[in-house]
């Protein structure tokens, strides 16, 4: 297992906010097909709406955006916020537009697919 998959959530002085950080395993895009298969992006759609239902005391708009080959490339949350793939260097997901409950909100999800990802293997 990559040492670097672990989740965490850091703090951004600059920002005033916690944000995630959730790295995916080098070989995800080997994952993705069994992920479909295995019908694992129900389990994370459904996890989402439960997340965007719940979390705080507030609705979230959560949107997900699913790539055939790459699978999860974004979390969309709110208007302008969100998570993204970014496959430059180690795979991860990189926040932008971001407080400290969207991301927690967010980062819930994109852990939950790494998650359900890694069982799929």
């Amino acid at each position: 297992m990559d040492s670097m998959v672990y989740p965490t959530f850091e703090f951004a002085e600059n920002k005033g906010s916690w944000f995630p950080r959730i790295y995916l395993p080098k070989n995800y895009k080997e994952l993705v097909s069994n992920f479909y298969k295995q019908e694992r992006k129900e389990i994370v759609e459904e996890y989402s709406k439960l997340v965007e239902q719940s979390f705080l005391e507030k609705k979230l708009e959560i949107r997900l955006n699913w790539d055939n080959e790459r699978g999860l490339k974004d979390i969309n949350i709110g208007g302008s916020g969100g998570l993204n793939l970014d496959e430059s260097g180690i795979p991860r997901f990189i926040e932008h537009n971001l407080g400290t409950e969207t991301s927690i909100a967010s980062g819930m999800i994109a852990m939950k697919y790494v998650s359900e990802l890694f069982k799929s293997g």
